[in-house]
């Protein structure tokens, strides 16, 4: 029998005696308060996405400096950020680093990329690499082939615990990782060893990037996207290059900007072009079809899609690489062409158009779940239900459609994805547009709320 949890009590955070406490970013302070009340060390883990071990650290003395953990803190347990001198625009570093991006931070940002992707790191680029957690341990002073296939390792094993449980299952420990493998690049190494150590470690913060955006932090997944970016070019890998280029169109979509994520896939083109690598042309085609799809863009959205599918013919599917491999999982790009429809169905202004590109959508949602093996995404395939459910109700099957749901909430809610979180909420929209006047379809929608205003803040901001 599960514990109970504490309570919470917001107004605590007024109180004269914790004032010092917050505004001198005291986390330690704050988890020994809420120990006084009722709070376990696992309790507060929970709510913060920190093991049971780091909640202890922190009481026993390690002091909690980066941003978006302190930001976490502060979101968790309902603390107004300006108390903890959170609120946007008061930090020493660059004001850009975890607000919202202006039109004008945008531009920066799309010109600083294609900076990178051309090859010169200058100033507005750096201003836009993350701040680098550090490590205790030591790095060795000389590496070796080994500790370049560690680096590899964990990057495959931090992508599983994501695809299968969500970015928030790995984004911490990925995080710490990094900070201590990312100090062998000042390591001594042979030329090779050093330029498999950038691909390596370009790769490692492509992915942790790609847990920052599941998790809804899309800030955060720039600036990694952007560091990884840098090392592909130093390495010269144009595929790595082009991947990251291809999860940074992804980013721009996250934030409803189709057109800057069609700039950012156009320059991953001419990065996998310069690769000669047929599987990422076809990915960033696909994804194309998916910002155009967001744009109402049905013939630019075939046009992709077709081009994508040559692609993926010319493809050595056994010379895949690493970083690419996920695309050619039995189930991955019927999937996508599944989500491509969803948004074409959500995006549609004719009603029929609407209804017949929903009817495509679960049709390929259909496809995609059967085609689906063991090795392909958790997530995934969780996300083709979600794309099911809701493009049954568009399509008036609405007790298939409620029964798909009510199976697939209880599947996104074990999962750490603030995307999986807010595709949930397309079920929820599909059901209020076109089935306001059901009961079911209210309780439904009832229960939708519900899993949003109960989800933890970090995967629903």
């Amino acid at each position: 029998m599960t514990a109970p949890h504490p309570t919470l009590d917001p107004t605590w955070w007024g109180r004269p005696e914790l004032r010092a406490v917050l505004a001198t970013r005291d986390a330690a302070g704050i988890f020994r308060w809420l120990q006084r009340h009722g709070w376990s060390q696992t309790h507060i883990g929970a709510r913060t996405y920190q093991s049971q071990g780091e909640v202890s650290e922190i009481l026993n003395g390690r002091q909690v400096k980066a941003y978006d953990v302190l930001e976490r803190i502060a979101d968790a347990f309902e603390i107004p950020r300006g108390l903890m001198g959170l609120a946007y625009g008061d930090l020493d570093h660059d004001v850009t680093q975890h607000r919202d991006l202006t039109n004008a931070d945008r531009k920066h940002f799309a010109g600083a990329v294609a900076s990178v992707a051309f090859g010169s790191v200058n100033d507005e680029a750096r201003k836009w690499l993350p701040e680098l957690p550090t490590g205790m341990a030591a790095v060795p002073t000389a590496i070796t082939d080994s500790d370049v296939e560690q680096v590899f390792s964990m990057t495959a094993e931090f992508r599983k615990l994501d695809q299968r449980y969500g970015g928030g299952a790995a984004v911490d420990a990925a995080r710490g990782f990094y900070g201590y493998a990312r100090k062998m690049i000042h390591s001594t190494a042979d030329p090779r060893t050093h330029r498999d150590l950038k691909v390596s470690l370009g790769d490692f913060s492509s992915m942790l990037a790609w847990s920052f955006h599941d998790i809804g932090d899309q800030a955060s997944a720039r600036r990694f996207l952007m560091n990884a970016l840098v090392l592909a070019k130093d390495a010269d890998e144009p595929s790595l290059a082009a991947s990251i280029l291809y999860r940074l169109g992804r980013v721009s979509m996250q934030e409803d900007q189709p057109i800057e994520a069609l700039k950012m896939l156009q320059l991953g083109q001419l990065a996998a072009q310069d690769a000669g690598d047929p599987a990422e042309v076809a990915r960033l085609h696909a994804n194309e079809a998916l910002a155009y799809a967001m744009l109402g863009k049905y013939d630019h959205v075939h046009d992709a899609l077709a081009r994508a599918e040559h692609e993926m013919g010319r493809a050595d599917k056994s010379r895949v690489s690493p970083w690419t491999t996920l695309y050619f999982t039995p189930g991955d790009y019927t999937g996508h062409q599944a989500l491509v429809y969803n948004s074409l169905a959500g995006y549609a202004k004719d009603p029929g158009q609407a209804r017949e590109y929903a009817v495509r959508a679960v049709d390929f949602a259909h496809q995609a779940i059967s085609e689906s093996g063991p090795d392909r995404s958790r997530r995934s395939r969780i996300f083709d239900r979600i794309i099911l459910s809701t493009n049954l109700i568009r399509t008036n099957e609405l007790n298939v459609g409620i029964d798909v749901a009510r199976d697939v909430i209880s599947e996104t809610q074990h999962l750490r994805s603030g995307r999986g979180l807010s595709r949930l909420a397309e079920i929820g929209t599909a059901a209020s547009s076109y089935h306001s006047d059901n009961s079911d379809a209210a309780d439904l929608i009832h229960q939708l709320e519900s899993v949003r205003t109960t989800a933890p803040k970090a995967l629903t901001t």
